[in-house]
């Protein structure tokens, strides 16, 4: 595919990038500078979550604090980046070292949404994947560091990435390419399946000879594809009548008062379709039931 260089001119004039001045280098510093302090505001709480998290202290009730001493540390010693350099990454008080890594997170998040942020307005795409992508870089520092550091991601991190995720795929489809909220959603849950399936099959591949291990992963597969048609298959049947596009349920039903569920096309139904195959399967196998 050849790049046509008169048609990428012709769609930068009406990008918010271009209409904004942002290929002007005035103003790209200026705007640039303040996304980077933004995210390298957001890393130094990050680095509050990820030490006190895996703690189960409070992120709210206490004020930020040296761990070696215990001085609290005024506004002024905590500006993201800068103070670290100043202070040479030492306490005021006891003028113990801190770790490098509060640094090089502040300094990873900043670069990180300076780059998404000037990737989406260089490559034409809406302003509106911007806070999603963010999102989504602030919650995998997050998780990497801690995982880094404590060895496990508390749930309180994963959920609210999840949390974080469905709901920015919901008010920003576009992030995921999609035409609405509903189908980003669904497209968002797709997602995590596959991860899902690849990290449990690498888990059983560590402990376990080549062929047993090639088995399980076809075996996990197949499971997770036969699952995948059953919920495709419940949606469109019940939600629209419909299977592969053709009519399965006849109109009699319809002119006798049946009525699609529409609400079975909506991506939250295939969760209600996984709790009631997993009801099903532990119904009859007694060894899954808790005791």
């Amino acid at each position: 595919m050849r790049f046509d260089m008169s048609m990428w001119l012709h769609q930068a004039e009406h990008n918010w990038y271009t209409v904004n001045g942002l290929i002007y280098p005035g103003v790209f510093i200026f705007v640039i500078f303040w996304v980077f302090a933004f995210g390298a505001c957001v890393g130094s709480f990050l680095n509050v979550c990820i030490w006190r998290i895996p703690r189960r202290e409070s992120l709210s009730k206490e004020a930020s604090h040296c761990t070696s001493c215990g001085a609290k540390i005024h506004w002024y010693d905590n500006i993201p980046i800068v103070s670290y350099l100043v202070l040479r990454g030492r306490c005021r008080a006891c003028k113990e070292s801190y770790s490098s890594s509060y640094f090089w997170i502040e300094l990873t998040c900043a670069v990180l949404v300076s780059l998404v942020f000037w990737k989406t307005g260089w490559c034409g795409q809406s302003a509106s994947v911007i806070p999603a992508r963010m999102i989504m870089v602030f919650i995998g520092v997050a998780c990497a560091m801690t995982d880094l550091r404590s060895k496990s991601v508390p749930d309180k991190l994963t959920f609210t990435g999840m949390f974080l995720g469905l709901l920015a795929a919901y008010f920003l489809p576009g992030a995921w390419s999609a035409e609405d909220g509903f189908q980003a959603l669904l497209y968002a849950l797709a997602s995590g399946i596959v991860p899902g399936w690849i990290l449990l099959v690498e888990a059983f591949a560590l402990s376990n000879k080549p062929l047993p291990s090639l088995l399980d992963g076809i075996g996990n597969g197949l499971g997770y594809g036969a699952v995948l048609v059953i919920i495709g298959f419940v949606r469109e049947l019940f939600g629209s009548g419909t299977l592969f596009g053709y009519q399965i349920i006849p109109e009699s039903f319809y002119e006798a008062g049946y009525v699609n569920n529409g609400l079975m096309l909506f991506p939250p139904s295939a969760l209600i379709i996984v709790g009631i195959i997993i009801w099903v399967h532990r119904t009859h196998n007694k060894d899954l039931q808790e005791k």
